[in-house]
């Protein structure tokens, strides 16, 4: 109600019976507390605190205005419509405050009013405090401490998913913003990790909710109880899996409890999608409540019944006082209601829909030969196929596989190579397959896929578009960079693998951070862990290799970008010290031949040993000591990945990419003298070697295919209900 002129709201609030006083089930309303405290006592969000006194005043007004009765009964109509009497209101809070219990309860109860509170079950009879709590009371810790600077580093290595933002990323408003869009896991998880940087003292000790015994106390005296889920989760953030879970065992659990049935439901922050609504419905509860701010309309959907949100903010006037008509004003705005309409679900409004995800790509001939194919295949992969339907659409047949070789339905929009003059045909076959089809979400990879992709789906009128970018845009020309400005502007939003690639696209492309999603990639650390020393020494056996020499492995593609030419250089400066070294090169490419012309040249022929490509690259990651990465560019490097988890030491260029993604040791790009010195100096420090084996491995263990796989479902449930929402 903040900056709504006083005079309007006098003028329009004094014609509040026209709203309410008709008898009609349109005038009934519900009304959602979150907590009533003292006046001026401080809660995180003003926005959900109401002055003990003020509520007060609300329900002497209420109950003049109107019949105040159950939620069941509002929605069961038992009470007689149309009898020319008061309308119906039902009295709702979220969450379940200790502090409803105590200032609360007892005006009810003298009042002998019904209340309905929705619980978040695991909360209650806890110490537990929602993370947006914690996260206040650590931003204040954090500008006293004046620690925000040096905290920002250690929660970008422990997080591969938070943005590059600035210290002031920290602040309480910014951090939720950020926070909300993850899934609550992680952003309990963020706030734990801020709390152990912190040390404990900066949340006050003590329940924050309800007890079992105050909620039965309650209980015998009228007031029933819903479910807020188990642990207060954001679902349309979550995967389908834990929304459901969520869902379903919190009924469960809190019928356990009070030996009675559960019928309602509420949704945190009231964010829900047909999908989730229908979760609710066959989970058995009879209605759900969200935050719509409406009265109930006739024909209301039992599982999104608006709400009005109260607080001291619009209950008080000028004078500090309750003022009616601030409230009747707010009657009247919710009867008409204002503003951009939302948009249909691009899943359909029974919520039975699977997400059908297109993603499309020029060609695949290997799923080996590339880090983004690879996580592309993972990606496909972790996809739950009771929820999501994902589709592969190539611009050109991938000759090197058959239709098994893929994870998923395979769609061709030109069957064979396309000439030039033939684009304007390959992008009206790719446009009338998604017209087809019908995805829910085109996500495109690489240069052609994006062009032909993003361009064809808003032709055939794809509701999101997602355009995945895996490195850093080295390969943007002049060009390029005028055909994505025009590209850009059709774009829903971006996936990327690092905050090198983040940071790129808000700089180079002026793409707005809140549409870009961090999706690091994806590595199965339990088929990478680390080689034991008898697995170790078999396996250089086998290679031929020496068993006590320094061995360092390159896992790349022999490509420019790559850079590999510093390694043989390198390894050439070495070999005056380290005569039994030897150079590991895993992978192929156009630079195959003149790398080993090169290895000759240097009398390297025995030092380095080119493998080419390898199916499964682990053996020759057991035999190494130390990793190395020399790419002038990457976005998130799988062979980093595969480094960290198998527990190797690394030298790495220093690149923006490598030094977020791992504890190395950083040389100078394309600088052979600085690598060999650097791999000479830690070959030389087995102590720092051991410190590098045991961070690194904790580091990969946040790539699991586990959490790539609830990130990644989370982000797509994300979208989709974000569509609806219009945001």
């Amino acid at each position: 109600m903040a900056g709504v002129n006083e005079t309007l709201v006098n003028i329009l609030g004094k014609f509040s019976p026209l709203l309410g006083g008709m008898g009609r089930r349109s005038a009934s309303a519900i009304f959602m507390f979150h907590r009533v405290i003292p006046e001026g006592e401080i809660c995180y969000d003003p926005e959900m605190a109401t002055s003990k006194e003020l509520f007060e005043a609300f329900l002497d007004w209420a109950d003049e205005r109107y019949r105040v009765v159950s939620l069941v009964d509002l929605l069961s109509a038992r009470p007689k419509q149309g009898d020319g009497k008061k309308p119906f209101c039902a009295i709702t809070f979220d969450d379940g405050w200790q502090d409803v219990f105590l200032h609360a309860f007892p005006l009810l109860r003298a009042r002998e009013m019904p209340a309905t509170i929705f619980l978040p079950v695991r909360f209650v009879g806890t110490v537990r405090r929602f993370w947006q709590e914690r996260i206040w009371f650590f931003s204040r810790e954090l500008r006293r401490r004046n620690k925000a600077e040096s905290v920002v580093d250690h929660l970008m290595a422990r997080f591969p998913w938070y943005p590059p933002l600035p210290a002031q990323g920290l602040d309480f408003k910014p951090l939720r913003r950020t926070l909300l869009e993850r899934p609550s896991q992680e952003a309990e998880e963020f706030a734990d990790c801020l709390e152990e940087v912190l040390g404990p003292g900066a949340v006050p000790p003590g329940p924050a909710f309800m007890d079992w015994t105050q909620v039965r106390a309650m209980r015998s005296a009228g007031i029933t109880f819903g479910s807020h889920t188990l642990n207060h989760t954001l679902l349309i953030c979550s995967d389908p899996k834990t929304a459901r879970r969520e869902i379903e065992d919190s009924r469960t659990e809190l019928e356990g409890i009070l030996g009675e049935p559960t019928a309602g439901f509420s949704y945190p922050w009231g964010a829900s999608d047909p999908r989730l609504r229908e979760q609710v419905r066959k989970a058995g509860y009879a209605f759900a409540v969200a935050t719509d701010t409406n009265l109930i309309p006739e024909a209301a959907d039992p599982y999104a019944l608006p709400r009005l949100a109260v607080s001291s903010a619009f209950l008080r006037g000028r004078n500090g006082k309750f003022e009616p008509n601030r409230v009747n004003f707010y009657l009247f705005r919710a009867a008409i209601p204002l503003g951009k309409p939302k948009r249909a679900s691009p899943v359909n409004s029974s919520g039975r829909e699977r997400i059908r995800i297109a993603f499309v790509i020029d060609f695949i001939d290997a799923w080996e030969d590339g880090g983004t194919e690879k996580q592309l295949a993972q990606l496909i992969s972790a996809l739950d196929r009771d929820y999501f339907e994902p589709e592969l659409y190539f611009l050109r047949p991938s000759l090197g596989l058959t239709d098994k070789d893929f994870p998923c339905p395979v769609r061709v929009a030109s069957p064979l190579p396309a000439p030039k003059w033939s684009r304007v045909g390959v992008l009206y076959r790719l446009a009338q397959l998604f017209r087809r089809h019908r995805p829910h979400i085109v996500q495109t990879f690489f240069r052609d896929g994006t062009y032909y992709g993003v361009a064809a789906a808003k032709f055939a009128r794809v509701p999101i578009v997602v355009v995945s970018r895996r490195n850093a845009g080295h390969w943007i020309t002049r060009v390029d960079r005028l055909a994505l400005k025009m590209i850009n502007r059709q774009v829903d939003s971006w996936q990327c693998n690092s905050r090198a690639a983040f940071e790129s696209l808000t700089s180079a492309e002026s793409v707005p951070a809140e549409q870009i999603e961090i999706l690091s990639n994806a590595l199965d650390v339990d088929r990478f862990s680390p080689a034991t020393e008898e697995e170790k020494s078999s396996i250089r056996k086998r290679l031929g290799l020496p068993d006590s020499s320094l061995v360092a492995v390159s896992v790349a593609n022999l490509t420019p970008v790559k850079d590999t030419s510093t390694l043989v250089d390198a390894a050439a400066m070495l070999v005056g010290a380290l005569p039994d070294a030897r150079f590991l090169l895993v992978g192929d490419g156009p630079l195959r031949a003149p790398l080993e012309e090169r290895a000759r040249q240097r009398g390297l022929s025995e030092s380095v040993k080119f493998a080419g490509t390898q199916s499964d690259v682990r053996p020759f990651l057991a035999a190494a000591d130390i990793g190395v990465l020399t790419s002038k560019s990457e976005g998130s490097s799988n062979s980093l990945l595969e480094y960290m988890a198998m527990g190797l030491p690394i030298v790495a260029s220093a690149i923006p990419a490598n030094r977020e993604l791992v504890e190395g040791v950083f040389f100078e790009t394309g600088n052979p003298r600085d690598l060999a010195d650097k791999l000479l100096a830690l070959w030389s420090d087995p102590k720092r070697r051991d410190l590098m084996r045991q961070g690194n491995r904790q580091r990969a263990l946040e790539y699991s295919p586990q959490r790539f796989a609830e990130r990644a479902q989370s982000y797509y449930s994300k979208l989709v209900a974000k569509y609806s929402q219009g945001s």
